[in-house]
């Protein structure tokens, strides 16, 4: 089995959107990638394909990292979806390791994401929390594993920390 993953085309638009409302059981997400698409958002949007059909996509935009009067732009993952029959066949991990090699080819030294602590470990990402970042995601001082980051370069982390905050298309989901 070859998967194929390549970027989107307009012809894929609809496609997208069934992936992603089938891989989360409902529009929400779908309505997200679509929302971020028509605002301009996105930096990345990936296709995953296996014998010419489309059955996985994956979407990066930009977060932006303050503290106090330095902001910064970094990418993140999601949503990243693929059709349930595929699911467990190596399709969403050939999507998240290609986005990461992906984001370090454009420079970026971090790459964001709130998602599954026991799936995402194996491409890099990490707790984000301990690496001195907060979230919207986060509250207070409470942890939160689902919030991560994945450090492409070690000398990007050096010198950025601070408050994550995602589009505000992400509070819709």
């Amino acid at each position: 089995m070859t998967i194929k993953i390549r970027s989107e085309t307009p012809q894929d638009i609809d496609t997208i959107y069934s992936i992603v409302a089938a891989a989360f059981e409902g529009e929400a997400h779908a309505d997200l990638v679509n929302l971020l698409r028509a605002e301009d958002e996105l930096i990345l949007s990936h296709v995953a394909e296996l014998n010419g059909e489309a059955v996985g996509h994956a979407t990066y935009s930009l977060v932006t990292v303050t503290d106090g009067d330095i902001v910064q732009r970094f990418p993140a993952l999601g949503p990243i979806g693929v059709l349930p029959r595929y699911q467990g066949r190596g399709v969403g991990s050939a999507l998240a390791r290609a986005g990461l090699e992906a984001m370090s080819d454009m420079g970026y030294g971090l790459v964001f994401l709130v998602g599954s602590p026991l799936y995402y470990p194996r491409f890099g990402y990490q707790p984000a929390q301990p690496l001195g970042f907060t979230s919207d995601y986060v509250e207070d001082e409470s942890r939160h594993e689902h919030f991560m980051a994945a450090v492409l370069d070690e000398g990007a982390i050096a010198d950025v920390r601070g408050h994550v905050r995602f589009h505000d298309a992400f509070h819709q989901v």
